[in-house]
């Protein structure tokens, strides 16, 4: 594990009176990951969309989520498609995931 990484989970407050912009919060302690690339998978949302795999990442057993996303401490975003515990012995969480690009590509 050498990459550090952190896992956000995104909450939209609401705006205030009058205004269009919603505020997002980012709430997620930095954690430690191997990222490996995957070649070839895809995987189905709830409505039958299909989501293009990337990469799976692997970090130490917690509570993780499809709500979750990753932000690599090199910028890059992962959004989490499947989560699953790995080898099935609560030490490590097996993420499938989506590449989003980089984090200052979405600031544009």
């Amino acid at each position: 594990m050498r990459h550090r990484i952190y896992l956000h989970e995104r909450l939209i407050t609401s705006p205030a009176f009058g205004s269009i912009d919603f505020d997002e919060e980012f709430i997620g302690d930095p954690k430690w990951a191997a990222i490996e690339t995957l070649g070839g998978k895809i995987t189905f949302d709830d409505v039958g969309t299909e989501q293009i795999a990337t990469h799976a990442v692997y970090i130490r057993f917690c509570d993780v989520s499809s709500q979750n996303f990753i932000q690599v401490s090199d910028g890059r975003r992962f959004r989490i498609l499947q989560s699953e515990d790995y080898d099935e012995r609560h030490e490590y969480v097996k993420l499938i995931c989506t590449d989003r690009g980089l984090n200052e590509a979405s600031k544009a």
